[in-house]
Order: C-alpha cells, then sequence, then structure tokens
C-alpha cells in the first residue's frame, strides 16, 4: 500500500501539536515579494488553458540560467519530471546510490525498472567518488540519478566525477537533481551545466519549491540539450503540466532572483555552522552539510524524532533512506529564532536523558 514517504506533513498528521515543522527543507527567507501579486494577477485567467509549454516562464527560466529556452521543460514540480524521465528513457536498468531521494526509487519501479544500488557508506561522509564511475561502467545501466547536493546527507558530487561518468558511459542517462544547490555557497562551481550542449545524455532537475518556498504551487523543471528528449518530456505526462498560477508565480519569483539566491546562500551557511557546531557539543554525530539542511548521527538510545516531537517540533527520521538506520535524522535550517528554539529543545532532551 503507498505511503507518503517525505517530510513537511505534520499539519495533515492528527494526534500531535507540531508547532515547528522542520522536516522540510525550505528557505528561511520566505516567499518572494512580488509572488502573492502575480497569483492573484492570474485569477481572470482561471477560465483558459495553460501554455502548455510554458513559454513566458521558459524565457525567465532562461535568463535566470543562462540556458536556452528550448532546453527547457517545465513541470508540476520537480518530482512530475523525475517520473516522466524513465518513459522517456525506455530502459529497464537503473542505478540509484544509496542513500538518496526516494522518488527516484518510486519512479522506477512505477515503470518496472530494475534498481541496482550503489551504497554510500559513513567512514567517508557519504560522498560519491571516483569508485562509483566503475560501478557504473560495470552494471551499465540505462539511467542513473544523481541528487546534488545529496538529499539527505547535503554532500556534493564533485562536477569532475560527473563529467566523466557522462564521457565514460554515453549510453546511460544522466539524471542530476540540483533542486538543493542554490542554497550552496559558490553554486556556480558546482553544477552541472557546463555540460548542457556538449552532452546528450544529461538533464539537470531544478525546483521553485525550496529556494522560492512555494511548496504548495508544484513548480519544477528540467535542463537539457538534447531536444528530442524534451520532446518525449511532454509526451510521457498529461497536457498541461503547469498551471496558470504557477507560470505567473514562477515568472514573478525569478524577479531579481539571483541577489535573493545569493543572500539565501549566505544566511544558511551562517545559520546551517552554528546548528552543527551545537549539534556537535551535545554529542551528535555531524556529517559536514553544503545546503540548508543538517544531517546527523545520534549515538542516544531515545528517539530524537520521538522526543521533539513532545516539544512541538518535528525533524525527519532517515530511517527509510536504504543504508540508514533510526538513528539517523535530517533538521532543516530555517530562521535564527527557530533553530535557536530547535537547539535549546535538544539540550533539554540531551541532559534530561544523560540523568536517567
Amino acid at each position: 500500500m503507498y505511503q507518503y514517504s517525505h517530510g513537511g506533513n505534520a499539519a495533515f498528521e492528527s494526534g500531535q501539536e507540531i508547532k515547528l515543522d522542520l522536516s522540510a527543507n525550505i528557505n528561511p527567507l520566505g516567499l518572494p515579494d512580488k509572488v502573492s501579486a502575480a497569483i492573484v494577477s492570474q485569477i481572470p485567467n482561471l477560465t483558459s488553458y495553460p501554455d502548455n509549454s510554458s513559454g513566458a516562464l521558459r524565457d525567465a527560466i532562461s535568463e535566470f540560467e543562462n540556458v536556452d529556452s528550448r532546453w527547457i521543460f517545465c513541470g508540476n514540480g520537480a518530482s512530475d519530471i523525475i517520473f516522466r524521465i524513465p518513459r522517456v528513457v525506455q530502459g529497464k536498468k537503473a542505478m540509484l546510490t544509496a542513500p538518496t531521494f526516494s522518488d527516484y526509487e518510486r519512479a522506477l519501479q512505477s515503470y518496472g525498472a530494475d534498481i541496482a544500488y550503489y551504497t554510500l557508506v559513513a567512514d567517508n561522509s557519504f560522498t560519491i567518488t571516483d569508485e562509483f564511475i566503475s560501478a557504473v561502467e560495470r552494471e551499465k545501466p540505462n539511467l542513473v540519478y544523481i541528487c546534488n547536493p545529496n538529499n539527505p546527507t547535503g554532500r556534493l558530487t564533485d562536477a569532475s566525477i560527473i563529467g566523466e561518468l557522462l564521457v565514460r558511459c554515453p549510453e546511460t542517462v544522466f539524471a542530476i537533481d540540483e533542486c538543493f544547490l542554490d542554497f550552496t555557497m559558490e553554486a556556480s562551481m558546482h553544477t552541472s551545466k557546463r555540460f548542457l550542449g556538449q552532452h546528450q545524455n544529461i538533464i539537470i532537475l531544478k525546483a521553485f519549491t525550496k529556494m522560492f518556498t512555494m511548496p504548495g504551487i508544484r513548480l519544477g523543471y528540467s535542463l537539457c540539450s538534447n531536444e528530442s528528449f524534451n520532446d518525449n518530456l511532454y509526451f510521457h505526462g498529461p497536457d498541461w503540466p503547469v498551471s496558470n498560477l504557477a507560470q505567473g508565480a514562477g515568472i514573478a519569483a525569478l524577479e531579481g532572483a539571483d541577489e535573493f539566491v545569493k543572500r539565501t546562500a549566505s544566511y544558511v551557511a551562517i545559520e546551517r555552522e552554528q546548528v552543527e557546531r551545537s549539534l556537535i557539543e551535545y554529542g551528535f554525530r555531524i556529517f559536514e552539510s553544503s545546503t540548508n539542511y543538517v544531517f546527523l548521527q545520534s549515538p542516544f538510545e531515545f528517539d530524537l524524532q520521538e522526543e521533539l516531537n513532545k516539544h512541538g517540533i518535528r525533524i525527519r527520521s532517515c530511517n527509510n533512506y536504504h543504508g540508514l538506520d533510526n538513528s539517523y535524522f535530517r533538521i532543516a535550517v530555517t530562521t535564527k529564532e527557530n533553530n535557536a528554539t530547535l537547539l535549546s529543545a535538544i539540550e533539554t532532551i540531551t541532559a534530561q536523558k544523560r540523568f536517567i
């Protein structure tokens, strides 16, 4: 039976009052100012079908990403595109790292693909290394998803590794999920956009969900210089993938976005480092993250998520990720005030448990 496996669902659960939901990783700076007004302005257009190709929105993304608008496909969140990709590739063998974002696995399972897993290990902080290239060469998958930075670990994959994969495995399609990359400092050094145009076997995934605080709008996009692949993305899914409301919201969010993204990355870096330092002091093992969440392992016998629920704070247990158990957790980095509330609660919990 289908079970929801992501964070951000506390508001819809019964039995516990959650005042602070840190199980989903949303920009602490909130919704860009112009987005709400743009959504309202689209209300008269609700009586019309949306532009199926999201032309004006693709033009705005083209300017923001500095790529050809013909290389852009817009969808109902990045997850929509994740589920379309296996049907475009039409391959029955895929490969995933473990752990990584669960929707890749479900998208592949829904298509009936066989999945090979490459296990990342704690000893090198769950980082993808050159050994992964050899593993892909051995397995010869039709499709590989790489989350960069990875979810839930927050670890970056070096662009040189992705470049080498594209060259040595030209028959494999690589879907590079960069939905969290703009939260990192100097994201331009790590993006795989440099490979677009050179290679036809790469598609990059992005979303408005996290950076622009728009999870309820459902808006994502992909970048791929293989125009035949892009055409098939339209074919292997329903028409009108992006509503008038979402298209208007996306265009508005991208106005002045460069400054907004830069300010966000700086804010997140400062707050994340403070949260990580404090958690280390409380006895937790921290795996250095590059994005807007921290990834940790608890040495304690108590369940950290369960204890924080009692304080009205929800975090993400990672026990349903391949390769992880119930000692691993992911916690969103949010506002200074919310982070202080979290740390105060954890300090209280760990102090109490030490004396029981």
